[in-house]
């Protein structure tokens, strides 16, 4: 079984609503889907909060002071993967690297909601952390800060 690490970033907005990336049409893993505002895996020898402010800066064009969350184990047919979360608080503009990124734009909870009852395509590790409630956790503690 495959085990690997991984960061992820949630950018909110002032207006609680949370960005989402549409990976690239050619991405090698779950292309056309949508996932985290900013995630990857960790390099060798890599902190995990440098990977959270790199795979921003890749990703989505943005810089920011990443705030950690949670680690959160996520285990599927393929293997492991230990998910380092972090938040920030950001309103854009965006910039996204257009080999990996289609598309990045905030959605509502409520959006979020329905584009996966209709089965729009989300990255599994995404669905994985949405369906748990504990994204939605997230966002009621980052209105109370």
């Amino acid at each position: 079984m495959k085990s690997k690490n991984s960061s992820v970033v949630l950018v909110f907005n002032d207006a609680g609503e949370l960005a989402l990336q549409l990976r690239g049409a050619k991405d090698s893993s779950y292309p056309s889907h949508w996932d985290f505002s900013a995630a990857g895996g960790i390099e060798a020898n890599e902190d995990p909060v440098a990977a959270a402010t790199r795979e921003l800066k890749e990703e989505i064009g943005i810089d920011g002071n990443v705030e950690f969350v949670k680690d959160i184990l996520y285990e599927d047919e393929l293997g492991q993967d230990l998910l380092h979360i972090y938040t920030l608080k950001n309103n854009g503009p965006f910039s996204p690297d257009r080999v990996e990124v289609d598309d990045i734009q905030f959605f509502t909870f409520e959006q979020i909601a329905k584009m996966i009852q209709n089965k729009e395509k989300f990255h599994p590790e995404f669905l994985f952390l949405w369906k748990s409630g504990f994204i939605q956790s997230l966002k009621a503690f980052l209105l109370l800060s």
